[in-house]
């Protein structure tokens, strides 16, 4: 058995590592175009910011770490085509430009996405960056360390681009951040969470425009020195572009079937249309134990999970089905912690889900302690049966890992009338008797006697 892995990321790492430990005797080989694997980009902004000293901490692997695991690591190397009757692939060695061909028995194609760049005029002028890997993040990082370098545009208020703004202010820069949407975060928050952050960054004089478009990038002798929009020009020295990624999964038309964003659709064993290639990471859709429809989810903890139902898949013959996913995830900007999982209301508003929902605060703790404060929940269920199929929390202190039990409960399908029964332990040090993961669902229920 030969099993060949394109992209050595996180998904792919994962799945080389599984399959090696599954089956001793597998030949297992790995290509990738870059010239390093497994780059947690989460981290890019801890980096940017300082927090993280050394950048080595956010490798979590190396080829050196999977060569000595026998697995022929091949770095550098593109893959530029397949014929699927054959069974092979084409790569092209990008130091010596030489294409050769490779067998495979199985394909796992983890080739992940890449970021949009739109055909705005300007957007090659020097100054503009997107974010997307090591190299990216090391450029970014310098442009943070310059002096010279005082006004930064940031375009994209998802994930990176509010957590990149974040770090450049803790640098002193003067900061704007553009986007189209009308709040920053909207694909994994409710206006009640995206506010409180926005606030935050209005104390720290970062310069918010929403609800516009990024027209041009202006600039002097190649040089970017404005950014114009449909509300404006924008004085700057620096941009870092991220407003999305696409899946890189050109080479797969007509071989495996794709959606309508390019994702290559798998089943519940992360395998594609043709039986032998499996998919998994952000080029892969996956099955939404909250929504029960398949999509892309663009997580790296989905990554690495859907490299193990994959290896363990191809080792086993499709013995382990997945539970679906719940697209957990969490952020800590201008001291705000919070996380989601599943469907928030302005999903469940946009894909026409039949829902209710609570938006809950309380102390996080006992309020003859010491000191406590606010935490805010939000949970949001199927109108029709009751399972709960999104939420989302936040404050102050880290209150994060119960979206650790909400993503257990959107796969074990849960309901919101079964919530205030879960067993939570009591301990005045962490929480109260009943306290804000249970006290939604009595309120849900007409018994929070113990509101405040």
């Amino acid at each position: 058995m030969k099993t060949i892995v394109i992209g050595t990321n996180h998904a792919g790492t994962t799945a080389v590592r599984t399959l090696r430990r599954l089956d001793p005797n597998m030949e297992i080989t790995t290509y990738d175009s870059n010239d390093n694997i497994s780059f947690l980009g989460c981290g890019i902004a801890l980096w940017v910011k300082g927090e993280v000293k050394d950048p080595k901490g956010l490798f979590y692997a190396s080829p050196e770490i999977l060569k000595a695991e026998n697995i022929n690591v091949k770095m550098k190397h593109k893959w530029v085509g397949i014929n699927a009757n054959k069974k092979t692939i084409s790569v092209e060695n990008i130091d010596t430009g030489e294409v050769f061909e490779d067998g495979y028995d199985k394909l796992i194609v983890a080739t992940g996405t890449w970021p949009i760049t739109p055909p705005i005029p300007g957007i090659d002028l020097d100054g503009v960056q997107i974010c997307k890997n090591y190299h990216h993040a090391q450029k970014i990082k310098k442009a943070n360390e310059d002096k010279k370098i005082k006004k930064v545009a940031v375009i994209g208020a998802g994930y990176i681009g509010v957590e990149l703004v974040d770090a450049f202010v803790h640098s002193g820069k003067e900061v704007t951040l553009v986007d189209f949407a009308d709040r920053i975060m909207p694909l994994y928050y409710d206006s009640e969470f995206t506010s409180l952050v926005e606030a935050e960054m209005k104390k720290n004089k970062v310069n918010i425009k929403l609800n516009q478009k990024v027209l041009e990038f202006k600039g002097k002798d190649g040089k970017l020195t404005h950014v114009i929009t449909d509300g404006g020009e924008i004085a700057t020295d620096y941009v870092v572009f991220s407003v999305g990624v696409k899946p890189q999964t050109e080479l797969l038309n007509g071989i495996c079937d794709l959606d309508q964003r390019g994702a290559i659709k798998t089943n519940l064993f992360a395998q594609s249309s043709n039986k032998d290639i499996y998919a998994i990471g952000d080029c892969s859709s996956v099955y939404d134990a909250s929504t029960k429809t398949s999509h892309q989810i663009a997580l790296a903890t989905t990554a690495v999970r859907t490299g193990i139902v994959a290896a363990l898949n191809i080792v086993k013959g499709n013995t382990l089905k997945s539970p679906g996913f719940a697209g957990a995830n969490g952020i800590e900007v201008f001291g705000w912690k919070l996380a989601s999982v599943g469907t928030s209301e302005a999903s469940a508003k946009l894909h026409d889900i039949d829902y209710e929902c609570i938006m809950f605060t309380d102390s996080d703790r006992p309020e003859f302690m010491s000191t406590y404060k606010d935490v805010f929940i939000k949970i949001v269920w199927d109108k029709k049966t009751r399972r709960i199929i999104g939420a989302q929390v936040g404050g102050q202190n880290n209150h994060t890992e119960v979206m650790y039990m909400f993503a257990l409960a959107i796969q074990k399908q849960l309901t919101i009338d079964e919530l205030p029964l879960v067993d939570i332990f009591f301990l005045p040090h962490f929480n109260k008797p009943y306290n804000f993961i249970t006290l939604p669902g009595l309120e849900v229920l007409g018994l929070n006697y113990f509101k405040k």
